[in-house]
């Protein structure tokens, strides 16, 4: 990983950036939407969306040039350049929901439908909005101190019960244990019976997938009868 101090050195305000910043935050763009195949939109790390929106690579740019990067991502975590620690094999998990489910699609899609919110002409019809305001909901911060949404917790959590085969009552504990610890106000559900309600209501399916040991592989598909 290169010296990312440009990142903040580099844009003291939207009318002044330098060479340096222009050059490399450009390289940043390509980077971020090579490794995403075509798509459309990714996250977008601006002081504003923090990672927890997904822009398309002209918004995105714009977004940089007038906020700048959130603050501390120095690892572009996101956007590649994930260490292969636990806490990298659990979003590979929960990256995993996509093949299946469409979970990225569906993610997308949301954002997309909001993207000319303000222009829209028309409200989208009443079920459709129903799902939205749900997954927008879902997509909130667990609490006023983090960037982490409620439905990202969500599977991150249950990856962990897969992982380790925890039982009901073990994961209704470890939600406790959590909620324990967050602030007041949080939205982390306090049970195993509201977290899967949730991934219900949104269609994301929930399934028990054995792991490696080291979290190295995820033994599914192709790789079902190595474990």
């Amino acid at each position: 990983m290169d010296d990312r101090e440009w990142m903040y050195t580099g844009r003291s305000s939207q009318n002044s950036l330098t060479n340096e910043w222009i050059d490399k935050t450009d390289a940043f763009l390509e980077r971020a939407f090579a490794i995403v195949k075509g798509a459309r939109s990714t996250w977008c790390p601006c002081s504003k969306c923090g990672n927890m929106r997904r822009q398309t690579k002209l918004d995105m740019g714009k977004h940089l040039v007038k906020n700048g990067f959130t603050s501390d991502y120095t690892r572009w975590t996101y956007h590649g350049e994930a260490d292969r620690g636990r806490d990298e094999v659990l979003r590979q998990r929960i990256e995993e929901y996509d093949d299946d489910a469409g979970v990225g699609d569906m993610l997308n899609d949301y954002h997309e439908a909001h993207f000319d919110e303000a222009s829209r002409e028309e409200e989208p019809e009443a079920t459709a909005k129903a799902y939205y305001d749900m997954l927008s909901a879902a997509q909130q911060p667990l609490h006023g101190h983090t960037k982490v949404s409620q439905l990202d917790a969500i599977a991150r959590l249950m990856a962990v019960k897969s992982q380790f085969t925890l039982s009901r009552d073990a994961f209704d504990i470890m939600l406790a244990v959590f909620g324990s610890l967050l602030p007041d106000g949080h939205i982390l559900p306090k049970s195993m019976y509201e977290a899967q309600k949730l991934l219900r209501a949104l269609k994301m399916p929930y399934e028990q997938i054995h792991a490696c040991p080291k979290g190295c592989i995820l033994f599914r598909k192709e790789y079902v009868e190595e474990k």
